[in-house]
């Protein structure tokens, strides 16, 4: 019934490729690497948040005379309700030394578990810049 050159497969017709372990982790980590390179070229990820952002205008004299001191005043942002690593980013951005109050017994070791409920001075209070800000806080 079958001449010499036909040839049975013996796993029947209902048999399929099916791709290896390997095969199957190249393809991932190839999809993975391609995935890096394109936000590389791309330029890198940003985040956007909807943080206000106080704009000050300063107005100077066209010249500073020789000797003289510049203090630059910023407002003190908002920070009750906040977690403490969104308070103290904002503190920075500012230009603000942080002191922090509370921490419970082994102190802060994930500044994300915590949320400030206190501020000194308060919010909108100009400070200079290097002043510190003192936050208290409790675990979120």
């Amino acid at each position: 019934m079958h001449d010499e050159h036909t040839r049975i497969d013996p796993a029947g017709p209902a048999a399929r490729w099916r791709p290896s372990r390997l095969t199957v982790a190249l393809a991932a980590a190839a999809g993975f690497l391609a995935g890096v390179l394109l936000v590389a070229a791309l330029g890198g990820s940003s985040t956007v948040t909807k943080e206000s952002r106080v704009t000050v205008t300063r107005q100077v004299p066209a010249t500073i005379p020789a000797g003289a001191t510049v203090i630059t005043v910023t407002r003190v942002p908002a920070l009750v309700g906040e977690r403490l690593d969104t308070a103290k980013d904002r503190l920075g951005e500012a230009k603000f030394d942080v002191d922090v109050n509370g921490g419970g017994l082994f102190g802060v070791l994930k500044d994300s578990n915590w949320e400030v409920v206190a501020q000194s001075p308060a919010a909108g209070t100009s400070l200079r810049q290097g002043s510190t800000v003192h936050v208290d806080i409790e675990r979120r």
